[in-house]
């Protein structure tokens, strides 16, 4: 059993739709953005850029109706859910990258948004959005550590649904990866940007 399961559901829907939101905005950006690329100089990461900094700001919002579903279902609040920016900033690095490498994929392989959509549903289902972690098998909980989400998405519960701090166990994972698929879409992205107004 779980306490108040609406409230733990809805901790980790929010911050699933946050990253769902941010990916997809920033892969249709630079498609959409294409004509504007070819006219005038911008700088391609922009896109990426704003629509993660857009959808954090919704995330930030969707954090109020969540308070009043704890405070209705009796979920304590505690001083812990002062660390949730830091849970957010590392949930919106993590979103960018995997923004900038969609994005760049997105311009050479039109099917790739579509394919997304799909990926999306499994890895939200492979992740303990809508259901407790408590449920998985302890032969498979090892594999899902290696689930970037799972790491990210526990990481914004703690300090809100569980009150309480990470541990470093749990905090340094979701950073590493965090920093890692920034940094490699970055890269990724940036080394193919000259060619995009070719492309689109």
């Amino acid at each position: 059993t779980i306490q108040s399961y609406p409230a733990y559901v809805l901790s980790g829907l929010i911050a699933w739709t946050f990253f769902s939101q941010s990916t997809n905005a920033a892969m249709s950006g630079i498609v959409w953005g294409g004509g504007l690329m070819q006219r005038i100089y911008v700088p391609r990461t922009s896109f990426a850029i704003s629509a993660v900094l857009t959808a954090l700001v919704n995330l930030a919002l969707s954090v109020i109706p969540l308070l009043l579903v704890m405070l209705i279902m009796k979920v304590p609040i505690s001083l812990s859910i002062l660390f949730l920016p830091v849970s957010m900033l590392l949930l919106a690095i993590f979103s960018l990258g995997i923004g900038l490498i969609l994005s760049t994929m997105a311009v050479y392989f039109p099917d790739v948004a579509e394919m997304y959509q799909i990926v999306l549903i499994a890895w939200m289902y492979l992740t303990p959005v809508i259901y407790p972690e408590q449920i998985i098998p302890e032969r498979f909980l090892s594999l899902y550590h290696w689930n970037p989400m799972y790491q990210l998405i526990r990481l914004f519960r703690l300090p809100i649904y569980d009150g309480r701090l990470p541990t470093l166990e749990e905090f340094l994972p979701a950073l590493g990866i965090s920093l890692a698929v920034l940094i490699i879409g970055w890269f990724y992205f940036t080394s193919k940007s000259d060619e995009f107004a070719y492309r689109i």
